[in-house]
């Protein structure tokens, strides 16, 4: 299955590499499909977290993707990444009730 999504003609993975180049601090993880982007990952390592790199990761994919619209789904519990979306000017559109098990999922876009 990851070969898979590897090799599809939709997806894509941005790298968040160390200085040196030798390590991965963090990553996001897209399906572009009909000008639609679905954020399918964003993960920043632990010890690096709060630098920064989650909002790189997501400017880098705004400036280089031809999209219409970006759509997410966040738990409603993960404050740090909520945080984040609504400063990159994502606006909460659904909600998935008890999608992770008790805790429903925001469903968020951000139209271009």
């Amino acid at each position: 299955m990851i070969e898979k999504e590897i090799l599809s003609d939709t997806d894509s993975i941005y790298n968040y590499k160390s200085n040196e180049g030798d390590m991965i601090l963090g990553y996001l993880e897209i399906r572009l499909v009909d000008g639609v982007v679905d954020i399918m990952n964003l993960y920043v390592n632990v010890e690096n977290r709060k630098q920064g790199i989650a909002t790189k990761l997501m400017e880098y994919m705004f400036e280089n993707e031809r999209y219409n619209k970006i759509m997410l789904e966040v738990n409603e519990n993960n404050l740090q990444a909520l945080k984040l979306y609504n400063k990159l000017g994502f606006k909460e559109i659904s909600l998935r009730d008890r999608y992770y098990g008790n805790d429903s999922a925001i469903i968020m876009e951000k139209v271009k």
